[in-house]
């Protein structure tokens, strides 16, 4: 009997277990061919989750974990409000229950963690968890590369939606999309980051370089604006950070040092960027001219062999007049959403109602492709309008508490700051910046929600750690 008791403890119905599938399942419906036929498997994981959660409850797991981590009531508040607001509405009350289900598991499963567990259980899960998205985005970019270097593109419809594989409009779709490809890749390269500074083994080292070569080379062929300068901001604070723990002290004089050394990170990352962007570009004529080349070993001279074509990058921005910076297309949708906002300001319209309601106030109709497939494009007026001003508030306070907490060890703790700690505060930063032109990690379910909830429950439980132990080492043992 306790062996059975164990094994559904510890793997079955294991927290551990459920992030790992949750990431490979929403990893798999990342790709629209494989969301039409497995989207099922989002259901199952939101049963096995509350499974999990009724356990927790029954043992007292659960109980221990809400005592100590005051944030909670936060999240707690959040969902209680957004309940009101699905019953408020009394339109798609089961796909707003299933947002709710969904954040409610996040919240719980992947944010909280029991009391009594150590950095060493934590760290340990990190890298399992870390390893299993590393594994799978270099599978899926490596895939997203292969298109672009043998040309494979098209389009297919998956319900009323059309997708598109491989380069399209001078972006790289790979798989999924530019934008979710983008961002997937900077998660890929922090992490991949994490581990060789962690673990500095050559036989880490190698794989990983090469993960972070063809991730940063899907990134620069997606096209996406936002996630390029948000990796150059990632870039830049590292440097800076780096800079400052490598001194072992912050001084006027560490300060303009660690500045000097984030611009001029800034300016080689771009020109790195420039420089392998250019050079990519060659890559599918090359490939193109090595294989007709070899078609033609026969001695069939025909057609000008000697010409490699160069592919064309560049953004089509010719769309609309206004689609011409890295807010485009979003202004219109912004301002149509505070609008709606307006109209429903306490408690908000819900997630699900959004579009519909939303629609008569776009002024320029074209736009309403855009929203209906990408909502509000930006995560924080999404909450605003499907949450109310009630919502806004408890959950900005939970990020406020969390993010200023976070930061506050980093802090104190610079001198000596765990590297996985550091990762996790980095990766939720990098994703509150990109939630600023995206809606990803609220509401529903994706591998962008399940990510940041993880890492950010790593963020606030590691920084909660350090703090205890930066308290214990100035406390002073009596039976010394």
């Amino acid at each position: 009997m306790k062996n059975l008791y164990k094994i559904t403890s510890e793997y079955i119905l294991s927290r551990t277990v459920y992030k790992v599938l949750f990431i490979i399942s929403t990893m798999l419906i990342a790709v629209p061919y494989i969301r039409e036929r497995i989207l099922s498997i989002s259901d199952f994981m939101l049963i096995y989750g509350f499974v999990i959660v009724g356990f927790e409850l029954i043992t007292g797991k659960l109980l221990s974990a809400l005592r100590s981590t005051k944030t909670v009531w936060f999240l707690g508040g959040f969902a209680l409000s957004y309940s009101i607001t699905i019953l408020i509405n009394k339109t798609h009350i089961y796909g707003g229950f299933r947002s709710l289900a969904f954040m409610v598991l996040a919240f719980i499963l992947f944010f909280l963690f029991p009391q009594g567990i150590t950095k060493e259980k934590v760290i340990k899960e990190m890298e399992l968890v870390s390893a299993t998205i590393i594994f799978c985005t270099f599978v899926y970019s490596f895939a997203s590369f292969v298109m672009f270097v043998f040309s494979l593109s098209g389009a297919y419809f998956t319900g009323d939606y059309q997708a598109y594989y491989g380069m399209f409009e001078s972006r790289l779709w790979g798989l999924y999309n530019p934008n979710t490809g983008a961002t997937l890749t900077i998660i890929s390269i922090l992490l991949s980051v994490a581990f060789i500074l962690a673990y500095k083994k050559k036989r880490v080292r190698i794989p990983l370089s090469f993960n972070i070569f063809i991730q940063f080379s899907v990134m620069l062929l997606t096209g996406s604006r936002a996630g390029y300068y948000v990796l150059a901001g990632v870039v830049a604070f590292c440097t800076f950070f780096g800079i400052v723990y490598k001194m072992q002290r912050f001084t006027i004089k560490t300060a303009i040092l660690s500045v000097a050394s984030a611009v001029l990170s800034l300016g080689l990352f771009f020109a790195a960027g420039a420089l392998l962007r250019e050079g990519l570009a060659y890559v599918p004529g090359l490939t193109e001219y090595i294989l007709s080349d070899s078609d033609n070993s026969t001695g069939d001279d025909s057609g000008d062999k000697d010409v490699i074509e160069k592919v064309d990058l560049e953004r089509n921005d010719l769309l609309l007049s206004e689609d011409q910076g890295a807010f485009a297309n979003r202004v219109d949708i912004w301002q149509a959403c505070f609008e709606e906002f307006l109209e429903a300001p306490v408690f908000g319209v819900g997630r699900e109602n959004l579009v519909e309601k939303t629609a008569d106030k776009f002024k320029n109709d074209q736009w309403i492709y855009f929203f209906k497939y990408g909502s509000t494009h930006n995560v924080y007026l999404c909450v605003l309008v499907s949450s109310g001003i009630i919502g806004f508030l408890l959950l900005g306070s939970f990020a406020a508490v969390t993010v200023l907490r976070s930061s506050k060890t980093l802090v104190k703790t610079y001198k000596k700051v765990g590297t996985w700690f550091l990762m996790s505060f980095v990766l939720c930063l990098m994703m509150y910046a990109t939630e600023f032109v995206e809606t990803r990690i609220l509401y529903k379910i994706s591998i962008f929600g399940v990510v940041f909830w993880i890492y950010c429950g790593y963020m606030y439980k590691l920084s909660k750690i350090e703090r205890i132990e930066k308290s214990e080492q100035l406390t002073p043992n009596n039976n010394d």
